[in-house]
């Protein structure tokens, strides 16, 4: 397989004219509205050419806890309206593409702040929630999370919830639900779901580098390996969910081999190995990103220079500098190297997203 790093000056250009051309969206990313920092990151997703993004919010929140968080980022957007907006429909993201501006889509990792409650999945659409992630890594009141050691599949509240995002139009996401109750859901449900940011479990690196050991550092019970395990998709669900018109997200997450790999190499091993199963159509990208962790990591590097090349930012790849993604015209770049057509690397990069995104939130 052709490295990245092989690409032609030809292949290059073309590669970065796609991507410009292209709806880039990144499905799942954990971002901040910190007064001090709360540009960094929209704009490092501006400069890696991304239209849209997945954040993480109203997670450990209660529902009124969730609201205000909320309100902090439609404040936010308000403050940076030359350079973001709050996506609240699929029109949304292509009016922020034209406007050289990011898309920014709510998305929950955990259905809990939602209180049990199916009347208060209402109240979290008026805000601007799209997709909402059933379970995260542990037991909640819809069903168990990948973390559990022994997991059932969804409960009642767990269909009934199913069932009113689907009414709602808002996207089920299962990237940390456990199998069960993926299953449960994939079958259920009656609009696609979608998994924003996993990998194929049977396609998982035997061994993970150092710096993909420290990264995942959410080990629970089992270490990281077993954690892995468990956070990955099997071959039958990816199908399923395909199936059904659904997309999985590839992450970076847990895909750094031991060796002298590129993570871009790396990640482009995951797609083609996803689109061998499934179709290209059905396959995507979500980095998982948390800045917060990215700001802790520049901390350390700025107050300790000396040891950047001895510790586990050693792993960090030149290609990637995995944290910031103003380096994900790389990917692109990874799938016009390995022959994927115009359409293709397109949808990969962020248009199979936009219409499930359009298809499940119905405009």
């Amino acid at each position: 397989m052709r490295s990245f790093k092989d690409i032609s000056k030809d292949e290059e250009a073309h590669a970065l004219a796609l991507h410009k051309e292209a709806i880039v969206i990144d499905a799942s990313l954990v971002a901040f509205t910190d007064y001090v920092a709360e540009d960094i990151w929209v704009d490092d997703m501006l400069a890696g050419g991304i239209t849209a993004s997945n954040i993480t919010v109203a997670m450990q929140h209660n529902l009124g806890e969730a609201l205000r968080e909320m309100k902090a980022y439609h404040s936010w957007a308000k403050r940076s309206e030359d350079k973001a907006l709050i996506a609240m429909s699929a029109s949304d993201i292509m009016k922020a593409k034209k406007e050289g501006k990011h898309a920014v889509i709510f998305g929950p990792q955990d259905s809990q702040f939602l209180e049990g409650t199916l009347d208060f999945l209402k109240i979290a659409y008026e805000y601007g929630i799209r997709i909402i992630q059933l379970t995260y890594n542990y037991r909640n009141s819809a069903g168990d999370g990948c973390s559990e050691n022994k997991q059932a599949g969804l409960s009642n509240y767990g269909r009934s919830l199913v069932e009113e995002m689907n009414k709602q139009g808002v996207l089920i996401d299962l990237s940390h639900t456990g199998d069960p109750s993926t299953d449960d859901a994939i079958e259920h449900s009656k609009d696609p779901v979608s998994f924003t940011h996993t990998v194929p479990r049977s396609n998982l690196p035997k061994e993970l580098s150092d710096w993909a050991k420290w990264n995942n550092k959410y080990t629970f019970y089992g270490g990281w390996m077993d954690y892995a395990q468990r956070r990955s998709k099997t071959d039958e669900q990816i199908q399923v969910c395909a199936e059904k018109g659904g997309v999985i997200g590839i992450t970076p997450f847990f895909l750094k081999k031991a060796g002298k790999s590129t993570l871009t190499d790396d990640i482009i091993d995951q797609i083609d190995y996803a689109a061998n199963l499934v179709g290209a159509k059905h396959v995507g990208f979500g980095s998982d990103v948390d800045f917060n962790s990215t700001m802790d990591r520049m901390a350390y590097m700025h107050k300790y220079p000396e040891n950047v090349d001895r510790t586990w930012f050693a792993a960090l790849d030149k290609d990637w500098a995995y944290g910031w993604m103003e380096h994900i015209p790389n990917v692109t770049k990874g799938l016009v190297v390995r022959g994927y057509s115009d359409s293709e690397v397109k949808g990969i990069i962020g248009e199979n997203f936009y219409r499930l995104f359009k298809k499940v939130w119905r405009g």
